[in-house]
């Protein structure tokens, strides 16, 4: 679910019987809950609004969501993505987002 650049996971809890949404990539924490997936996203909207809101009365900035991922990986495995992204004529930064999109897409 996604609203004003944020974007909340929801599960739905067995035990409580309800949907329980957390606003994920950034360090805040906004978590809601709701009975429907319809109350949810309204909930969830309504959250960050406030969010947004409170952060404007303390002068501070608001989180906002990360975009980047910080992954250690092997010289040898950087290096051929490097090569891959050079022969492309795109930034590193395309090969690894463009691989991610592969990944999540075989997890529907």
């Amino acid at each position: 679910m996604e609203y004003k650049g944020y974007t909340a996971l929801i599960r739905h809890s067995e035990e409580d019987g309800c949907f329980i949404g957390k606003v994920i990539g950034i360090s805040d924490q906004i978590v809601f809950d709701a009975a429907s997936l319809d109350e949810i996203r309204k909930i969830f909207e309504a959250d960050v609004d406030s969010y947004l809101q409170y952060c404007r009365q303390k002068g501070r900035q608001p989180n906002t969501p990360a975009s980047e991922i910080m992954v250690p990986v092997s010289p040898l495995l950087y290096a051929k993505v490097s090569q891959k992204a050079e022969d492309d004529g795109v930034p590193v930064r395309a090969v690894m987002e463009s691989a991610l999109q592969k990944f999540v897409a075989q997890l529907a």
